[in-house]
């Protein structure tokens, strides 16, 4: 195995791993149907931390396995986001890809990674094997880091009692002051 593969596959499993640890601890029930107070409001859309474990192994195997690997595998992403999983589900997902990337980046060549990709989602982009392997990489550590901010808001509502009212979009934080408290030519509120 080329550094580059031995490199990709421990940064890949890092991620994964980065991701099992946002979730540690967090009920199977608020996995699937928890979100940040402000998707209550209805002002935001944000997708379970279920449903962004789902949509990381499906994106990823997507990218690595058939797109730059050739597997006849079938997805449906839009499914991806309403998906329902336990901790135990996703972490099995994860187990699934990993080995097969590693199968994957054992066989590929230099020639093959600097080959333009020939599956037609990428057709029209221009891309190598190589772009869409990083552009995985790239994919997974976003929704990774999107995890990660959503357990620091789900552990602030669960230490502030979760109080679910929906929030003045208004009167959010700035700095010490709160929009709302300058539009009335209030300081330091």
């Amino acid at each position: 195995m080329s550094a580059f593969s031995d490199a990709y596959e421990r940064q890949l499993r890092s991620l994964t791993n980065e991701f099992l640890a946002a979730i540690e601890g967090i009920s199977d029930d608020d996995l699937n149907a928890w979100t940040p107070q402000m998707a209550i409001a209805g002002t935001q859309e944000i997708t379970t931390f279920a449903a962004l474990g789902v949509h990381i192994a499906g994106a990823g195997e997507f990218m690595t396995l058939i797109a730059v690997g050739g597997a006849p595998v079938t997805r449906d992403r839009d499914a991806e986001f309403v998906a329902k999983a336990t901790r135990a589900q996703i972490e099995h997902r994860f187990d699934s890809w990993l080995p097969k990337v590693h199968l994957l980046l054992e066989r590929l060549t230099e020639q093959e990674l600097a080959a333009q990709n020939t599956h037609d989602r990428y057709l029209d982009r221009d891309w190598t094997n190589a772009r869409i392997l990083l552009h995985a990489l790239d994919h997974t550590a976003l929704h990774v880091g999107h995890a990660q901010i959503q357990r620091q808001l789900w552990e602030d509502e669960q230490t502030r009692g979760a109080d679910r009212k929906t929030p003045d979009p208004v009167a959010l934080p700035v700095g010490s002051q709160r929009i709302t408290d300058k539009a009335e030519g209030r300081t330091n509120a």
